[in-house]
């Protein structure tokens, strides 16, 4: 189904929030709910019509099994938000939470449309690096209908994946939304130098625009800003101290015109993109191994951080708990 917005002109917003740590259940969920509730009124200020939120807006990004605290059933205090929100001011909105589901923690992005109810969601196919530890891939369609088109939805990680991006070019979408969690190291090392930490940080506004010549949709990725420091796993096989997230967030028109790009701290951006059928594309999918893009053969070896963190995940006495004491 098409609207009357169908091959017309849709005011979009990102928004990036500074990540906090997570110390309680719901304790910062809701603090972080607020604060995303002043930003949402200053992009409804500015005339936004489509607000996209971070990976893991509503509870940060705390990679121990504290974060096991924040997740919520799908109607939760995220999505109930997302709801209220989206019918206060008359928009479409989305983000992803930690929803708690089947016995089971998977990340779940949830789009509210202008009436105040969900339209659809999309939940992550491939938990990156120290995410296995701690929720679950989840295989479903990459896209929701609503009716400004088709939208596509790829978090994070995910956008790097050939699969994904497989699934996202067969459905023929006609906007593209990334949330991102995206982290990156700030210190070179002896293994990681500047150059690598440069093109560390541009790799999400390069799958952006790689994406965009794909599909020829707007495409809009929304990363979080701030410094990141939290202890990954039970075991300290590593802590992420001197990593921080590279913000960069974009919106990219469909005939590839960067309409608006952020740096590194938190702010809001308001572009104005053109829905246009006229422009989308059919473009076969390069695949590297599991990526879109080539890259250093060093990347093949977080598969085995991957497939460590998936043993913990499964095994672990203290996520079989919480997901049967507290969510059954």
């Amino acid at each position: 189904m098409r609207s009357k917005y169908w091959g017309g002109n849709i005011v979009v917003n990102y928004l990036r929030n500074i990540f906090s740590f997570i110390v309680g259940k719901h304790s910062l969920v809701t603090t972080n709910l607020e604060h995303a509730s002043e930003l949402t009124l200053q992009a409804v200020q500015l005339g936004a019509q489509l607000i996209l939120f971070p990976e893991f807006m509503s509870l940060g990004y705390r990679l121990t099994t504290e974060v096991w605290d924040s997740a919520e059933p799908f109607h939760g205090p995220t999505t109930t938000w997302l709801c209220a929100t989206a019918r206060k001011h008359n928009i479409y909105i989305g983000s992803s939470f930690l929803e708690a589901k089947g016995g089971h923690f998977l990340n779940t992005f949830a789009l509210a449309e202008p009436s105040g109810k969900i339209v659809g969601s999309v939940s992550k196919r491939h938990p990156s690096m120290w995410e296995a530890y701690f929720f679950k891939g989840s295989s479903g369609p990459q896209f929701i209908e609503t009716e400004i088109g088709r939208i596509g939805v790829g978090i994070c990680f995910d956008n790097h994946n050939y699969d994904v991006a497989s699934e996202i070019a067969s459905n023929h979408i006609d906007l593209m939304l990334m949330p991102h969690s995206y982290c990156t190291p700030t210190i070179p090392t002896r293994t990681i130098s500047e150059e690598d930490i440069e093109r560390l940080n541009d790799l999400p506004d390069r799958v952006a625009h790689i994406y965009n010549e794909w599909f020829g949709v707007p495409v809009v990725m929304c990363n979080k800003s701030g410094s990141w420091n939290s202890t990954c796993t039970e075991y300290h096989i590593w802590n992420s101290s001197g990593y921080s997230f590279s913000g960069r967030s974009i919106i990219i028109d469909a005939d590839g015109t960067t309409c608006e790009e952020l740096s590194g701290e938190e702010a809001i951006g308001v572009a104005e993109i053109k829905i246009d059928p006229d422009l989308k594309k059919v473009s076969e999918i390069p695949k590297y191994s599991r990526y879109v893009y080539p890259g250093p053969f060093g990347r093949e070896i977080l598969r085995l951080l991957e497939w460590r963190g998936g043993l913990y995940y499964n095994s672990s006495k203290v996520r079989i708990q919480k997901t049967t004491s507290e969510f059954t």
